[in-house]
């Protein structure tokens, strides 16, 4: 399971830089850049959705499990992300679109 650092912070998974999910989805199944993955997982945190981690059912964790359709990344082993690392970013995204897998390296 790679290390998982998030800095969209307009989600709301993301708390204190890290994603309460235990799995997320990245997606970009032509992806040849960074710029052309995204966190499918992103679901943006509306005024008043704000939950706060000692009363959410889910905690926050730096390790998080990796499903990427970006099959020619060449951390993607059969749509599993095996980077020690992620970086997430977009920190003002508002759709999916918004975000990236900074971590993707074309092979």
């Amino acid at each position: 399971m790679p290390d998982l650092k998030c800095t969209v912070q307009t989600c709301v998974h993301n708390y204190k830089f890290l994603c309460d999910l235990d799995k997320i989805q990245v997606g970009g199944d032509t992806a040849k850049t960074a710029q052309e993955t995204c966190c499918d997982s992103f679901q943006e945190r509306k005024e008043g959705s704000y939950m706060n981690a000692a009363v959410s059912d889910r905690s926050p964790s730096d390790l998080c499990s990796v499903d990427c359709k970006a099959t020619e990344c060449m951390y993607n082993e059969d749509c599993r992300c095996h980077a020690g690392k992620v970086s997430v970013e977009g920190s003002d995204a508002c759709h999916c679109e918004g975000t990236e897998c900074a971590t993707f390296q074309c092979r």
